[in-house]
């Protein structure tokens, strides 16, 4: 009598609803019922029909109830190929609706999180380029333990994508250099941080390729409508209509869409951030970034993942990204709003970073003209308002940072997942209750759980913008008229000061920066597990410790050629079986070098320039580095390596894990 179902449907829902009281965890399919999702009606909504809507068609309505100029497609909540039935355990409300203004990382990953709960969802984007990946390709982007774990917990399929089409750096060694010399700085080890929390290894990802995964599970979850293009939002206002509150979005072209909450998830540049708080300016970061991606196998790729050199006000990262391409990021201190004469990008960059070491250099160089892209970098202050009500903010929209700890796009799934969370918490404990979820108090729960972790890691990558940006090698440095000082390479107090705080902090940083939110994750569901394919296999993993403290003992593992270059005379390759005799193009002079314990070594009488200085030697050889300058007979030799397949394939053609896992099949069984 209280039911506006057909009488077989109402007994149907009867059973259902009893089982899931007395057997929580007893999945029952609602498959058979027509207009049904398997999802559980409170009391509160039988006493009051008329906010239950009987079909999807009719709950899609009341998502875009209100539309000035053209009518929106219906929300499709059909079976689909991924799984007919992945909503059957979800206890959500068959009326629950959320809009999500923008379909960026974040925004995606909440639709798949509330879709699976049987939610009704749409998501307001404003260009779908990015999502088909039109237009420029935009990049790598991290993505660390912390987020895949998060992944994973929300679902299993994207986890899985991603993790397969995602490049593994944190199996290798990582960390900042020196940008001139290119001598390690401080190494990070990525690996045990997070395995030894039950982690996925961190990855590298196309920001269009995450997208479009995340893309195809919302349309297979709930219908190719879900995510609507041309539809930016611009304001929103709240208001109760027939007795329920709603959250309303308003458009540009002003259409309204209205729902029981609005999740801002649009940006550094969020309209909803802006008339939740009021006007706020971002902030310039001092900085413009050019960045590229280009076919090129450094000589180690096998035992380096990614590597940040640093300089005075300026600093370069470089990053493999699989499939034989590296992606580099060049930053600059000047004013914001620069631009460069058509086809001049790498000629500034080399003006700005020609000096520094071959593995900048060369990067830049192999990169096409038409690859470089530059932008400003911004960043906003923290904010502790997040939640007006039944709107919330969610990823760069409430916490934009700078890109140095390569945790925005994390960040934003964590919050996705939070909430995602939060908000079937609340329909459970609103079925127990038999009263009506309460919303705001979701939203608010949401905010007080993430703004001290995104508050935090928001600061952390301020502070690593900052020792980037204000590194000086050597004493002197940026002092204007004693910039003469640098000529006696005296290590600059800051950076012996800093090497030795990053020493003993960054384990530490990195332990709860990946392994912080694995808490919230167990709590979640999530079991601490491991992949063995993530485990390294450019070395035994036992060698972590030995690379992490001995940056020759890294060098020798690398699989390269060596070679000295001079401007007269040719290559000259050197023998790893024996000795190469290295002579002047006059024949003057000539040059021993030996192979020994995977060194290649020179006389100790030998004149070797290391960093511009002189090295000397305390045994009677000395061994080469890359970089060093070596003079025979009055030519000036540059020693350099190469990776051991540029010779044979070129540069861009080695696909290190494929290689390996081809060449030691055997390690995927240890």
């Amino acid at each position: 009598k209280d039911s506006i179902l057909p009488r077989p449907q109402r007994l149907y829902v009867d059973v259902h609803r009893f089982i899931s009281m007395v057997v929580p965890s007893l999945t029952v399919s609602c498959r058979g019922v027509p207009g049904l999702r398997t999802s559980v009606p409170s009391m509160a909504m039988r006493q009051n029909p008329k906010h239950v809507p009987d079909s999807p068609t009719a709950r899609a309505m009341a998502l875009s109830r209100k539309t000035k100029n053209t009518a929106v497609p219906s929300v499709t909540l059909a079976a689909h190929a991924w799984g007919a039935t992945e909503t059957q355990n979800a206890p959500s409300l068959n009326s629950t609706s959320v809009l999500i203004a923008g379909g960026g990382i974040g925004g995606l990953v909440l639709a798949v999180g509330l879709l699976k709960q049987g939610i009704d969802v749409k998501v307001l984007e404003r260009d779908l380029t990015a999502i088909r990946g039109e237009g420029k390709y935009r990049g790598p982007i991290q993505v660390q333990s912390n987020a895949l774990a998060a992944l994973q917990a929300l679902d299993g399929k994207i986890a899985e994508e991603v993790l397969r089409r995602g490049c593994i750096t944190g199996d290798r060694i990582n960390g900042l250099c020196d940008g001139v010399s290119g001598e390690w700085y401080c190494k990070f080890d990525t690996f045990h941080p997070a395995v030894d929390r039950g982690l996925p290894v961190t990855r590298v990802i196309s920001r269009q390729v995450l997208q479009e995964i995340l893309a195809s599970r919302v349309e297979a979850l709930g219908g190719a409508s879900i995510v609507e293009n041309g539809v930016n939002v611009v304001e929103y206002r709240q208001e109760v209509v027939d007795g329920r509150k709603q959250a309303i979005a308003v458009t540009e072209d002003g259409r309204e869409y209205s729902a029981d909450m609005l999740i801002g998830s649009d940006g550094i540049w969020s309209k909803i951030r802006h008339q939740m708080i009021g006007p706020t300016e971002a902030n310039y970061s001092q900085y413009t970034c050019y960045t590229g991606i280009s076919d090129f196998t450094p000589a180690d790729i096998d035992t380096v993942g990614y590597r940040v050199f640093l300089g005075h006000e300026q600093y370069f990262v470089s990053s493999d990204v699989g499939g034989g391409k590296m992606q580099w990021y060049a930053f600059n201190k000047e004013p914001a709003g620069g631009e460069d004469a058509p086809g001049r990008k790498k000629e500034r960059l080399m003006e700005l970073f020609g000096c520094w070491n071959d593995n900048v250099t060369e990067l830049i160089m192999a990169t096409p003209e038409e690859d470089v892209l530059r932008r400003d970098i911004f960043d906003r202050p923290p904010i502790f308002k997040w939640v007006d009500g039944r709107v919330a903010l969610l990823g760069d929209s409430a916490h934009a940072m700078q890109p140095n700890l390569g945790q925005g796009g994390c960040m934003a799934i964590e919050d996705a997942f939070q909430l995602s969370v939060d908000i079937r918490e609340e329909l459970k404990k609103s079925v127990d209750r038999e009263t009506s979820p309460d919303f705001d108090g979701v939203l608010r729960g949401y905010f007080g759980k993430r703004v001290v972790r995104a508050a935090a890691i928001h600061g952390m990558a301020g502070m690593a913008a900052f020792m980037a940006s204000t590194y000086k090698a050597h004493l002197g440095e940026g002092l204007g008229p004693l910039e003469w000082i640098r000529q006696y390479r005296i290590p600059h107090p800051g950076r012996v000061g800093g090497q030795f705080v990053l020493k003993y902090s960054m384990p530490l940083v990195l332990e709860w920066v990946l392994g912080g939110y694995s808490g919230a994750l167990q709590g979640a569901g999530r079991a601490p597990v491991c992949r063995i394919e993530d485990k390294p296999l450019g070395f035994d993993e036992r060698l972590f410790p030995t690379f992490m403290r001995d940056d020759d003992e890294l060098l020798r593992a690398a699989s390269a050629n060596w070679y000295l270059c001079s401007a007269q005379s040719p290559r000259v390759d050197l023998r790893a079986d024996g000795t190469t005799l290295v002579s002047s193009s006059s024949g003057s002079d000539s040059l021993p070098v030996s192979f020994e314990n995977g060194s290649f070594l020179v006389s100790s009488e030998t004149t070797v320039k290391r960093d511009g200085k002189p090295v000397v030697a305390f045994t009677s050889h000395l061994a080469l580095r890359p970089g060093d300058e070596v003079v025979v007979g009055g030519e000036l030799f540059i020693v350099k390596y190469e990776h051991s397949t540029v010779a044979s394939v070129g540069h861009g053609k080695y696909d290190r894990r494929a290689e390996e896992m081809v060449a030691h099949p055997e390690s995927q069984l240890v």
